[in-house]
């Protein structure tokens, strides 16, 4: 049996596992020897720390197995992490830190030019949201579940739209995503922008 509610803080290192799991290859993390809380501390952290209430997670008998993490202003989220977040996690992770393992020398760019969403996108879709589950949780429409809940919380409090983004190659996401209500919006060189407005 699965469960869906909001975050609590013993749930971090669950959230952060998911993160991990979802976001290297098997292969991947025996070439890169990535950490296992560093790809946390950039994808879902933040999100946590600054607006917990807006999180969800799905948690089984075996802990945390996904989660959906969103905020309702990209632009207030983007401002706090820029003087809140990011500044001690660059100085913790310094990408010229020859310990850094090959992977997380790549996450650790992530710290010197964090994720942002294209300014253009924020009028019309101010929230935006990540989304990832475990191989167990996979085709069981959580992913509906859980983005139809955000849309009406969104709604309620008057927030327009919500987007994601996409890799560019990520067809089946793609797919899903439009199943799901969402458009696309733009592109840039690896992601594709998607949104879905809060009302139909």
């Amino acid at each position: 049996m699965s469960t869906i509610r909001a975050p609590r803080f013993a749930d971090t290192a669950g959230v952060y596992r998911v993160c991990f799991e979802t976001g290297f290859t098997p292969e991947r993390i025996a070439e890169g020897r990535p950490s296992p809380e560093l790809l946390g501390q950039v994808w879902a952290g933040p999100y946590l720390a600054f607006a917990p209430e807006w999180c969800r997670v799905v948690v089984d008998t075996h802990g945390v197995a996904g989660y959906l993490l969103g905020v309702p202003s990209t632009g207030a989220f983007e401002r706090w992490a820029a003087t809140s977040w990011w500044p001690p996690l660059r100085a913790e992770h310094r990408i010229d830190d020859p310990a850094l393992s090959p992977a997380d020398r790549e996450t650790a760019a992530l710290l010197v030019t964090p994720p942002a969403s294209p300014p253009a996108l924020l009028g019309a879709f101010p929230a935006h949201l990540h989304i990832d589950f475990l191989d167990r949780l996979r085709g069981r429409g959580f992913a509906r579940t859980l983005i139809d809940d955000l849309v009406e919380r969104l709604r309620s409090a008057g927030v327009p739209g919500v987007h994601l983004g996409v890799g560019r190659d990520n067809t089946n996401a793609i797919g899903l995503y439009t199943h799901l209500g969402f458009a696309e919006l733009q592109r840039d060189d690896g992601t594709v922008w998607m949104g879905r407005p809060t009302t139909s």
